[in-house]
């Protein structure tokens, strides 16, 4: 099996914006790591799922990856690729990965763990996370690695922060880790910008339950910040839409709420995009003279988003002198996933009859759980696959 070949194949099929380099990723991980889900793959990969799904059903159509699930490779491909046919077979895989964080380079100690269970009930009773707006909720565990990333740094205790969209809960977060953890991390000022008005209600009960005096304001970030949060903050904190548009704006507001001078923080949030994508995201935080201090893959963690295989990288961005917003006045172009997306609606095959299917806005089915529920209409069958976009559709695929 020539496995350049069917990487290159695969690759353009796909129409991946990677390139065979993507597909390669994909094979890593799956001879890794089999059988493995799609998901999981998709993850280490830092590909979409839908993307990872069309990338393995092309190896399949080619011998290299097996029709069972979870995804593994065939006896053939597994030898040309690993130069043995059965799974596990030699040396182990050597890794340089730490074990005990699995490479995010942050652990819950035992004093916060005891702050799980009080955040999972409080996630319990957060609103329904709103697409429209890109929410997607992170982990109770993501909320305390994010805490106390932030308290690592010196950028939680009398310090003045402001969070950015909150429907991660992250202030809440912050509230619960100052009041039963260490008192001493509480900041002198904590400021939480929301436009859902849902969850303004629900953060101020719960702020307030853990006894954190915490101004919550109800703005829409396509309009500047009001005056009494422009350069006021030490410490920003945002996981903004997933969108290079959602990038910039976010990143403007936070940079305009910090204090002006070098050594502010901004703790960013944002998941793995196209090649271009992720440039012209970087290219915009140095334009603002945001500097780099780490960067960590997958270090968030979400329910329910799967596209983006449920992950996001954390950035840990520094001011510098220079430090500017790209955006001061009010913005009114694309902003969310759905504004940027080029394809309203996306085709999925059903595994049991071959039908394809349209699911997205103004289809029959908004939703693919809509479809699974309701059984194709062909064949009643739930096993329904998503298909690689068409060329014309491709540019806003993700």
């Amino acid at each position: 099996m020539d496995v350049d070949a069917v990487v290159a194949e695969v690759a353009a099929a796909v129409g991946l914006a990677e390139g065979p380099a993507g597909v390669a990723d994909v094979l890593r991980v799956i001879a890794r790591h089999e059988p493995v889900a799609a998901r999981e793959v998709s993850r280490r990969a830092e590909l979409p799922v839908p993307i990872v799904v069309a990338v393995c059903n092309e190896l399949r159509k080619r011998g290299v990856v097996d029709r069972a699930r979870p995804v593994r490779l065939t006896a053939a491909g597994r030898l040309s690729l690993t130069g043995r046919e059965a799974p596990g077979a030699g040396q182990p895989e050597i890794t340089g990965q730490c074990p005990c964080c699995d490479g995010l380079g942050t652990v819950v100690p035992d004093p916060a763990a005891a702050l799980t269970g009080l955040l999972e009930r409080i996630a319990l009773g957060v609103p329904a996370a709103k697409m429209e707006l890109d929410q997607t909720h992170c982990t109770p565990d993501t909320k305390l690695r994010r805490v106390l990333r932030m308290h690592e740094a010196g950028a939680l205790a009398g310090q003045r922060v402001i969070v950015l969209g909150d429907d991660d809960l992250v202030s809440v977060a912050v509230a619960a880790f100052a009041a039963q953890v260490d008192p001493a991390a509480a900041p002198r000022r904590l400021a939480v910008v929301e436009c859902d008005p849902d969850l303004v209600r629900y953060l101020g009960d719960q702020l307030t339950d853990l006894g954190m005096d915490a101004e919550i304001v109800m703005h829409d970030l396509r309009e500047p910040l009001p005056a009494t949060l422009r350069s006021g903050f030490d410490v920003a904190c945002t996981d903004p839409p997933y969108t290079v548009a959602g990038a910039e704006l976010f990143l403007s507001r936070a940079v305009a709420a910090l204090a002006p001078g070098a050594g502010a923080h901004v703790f960013f949030s944002f998941g793995a995009r196209r090649p271009d994508e992720t440039l012209r995201t970087q290219r915009l935080m140095a334009n603002m003279g945001l500097a780099v201090r780490a960067l960590v893959p997958g270090f968030n963690s979400y329910t329910g988003a799967g596209v983006l295989a449920g992950t996001s990288n954390l950035y840990h961005l520094r001011t510098t002198a220079g430090s500017q917003p790209a955006i001061t006045g009010s913005y009114q172009g694309p902003l969310y996933s759905a504004d940027t997306r080029a394809a309203a609606t996306r085709p999925y095959r059903c595994a049991g009859c071959g039908a394809v299917h349209q699911v997205g806005p103004g289809a029959r089915w908004a939703l693919i759980a809509e479809l699974k529920a309701a059984g194709c209409p062909e064949c009643g069958g739930t096993v329904l696959r998503p298909l690689a976009l068409s060329a014309g559709q491709k540019a806003g695929k993700r």
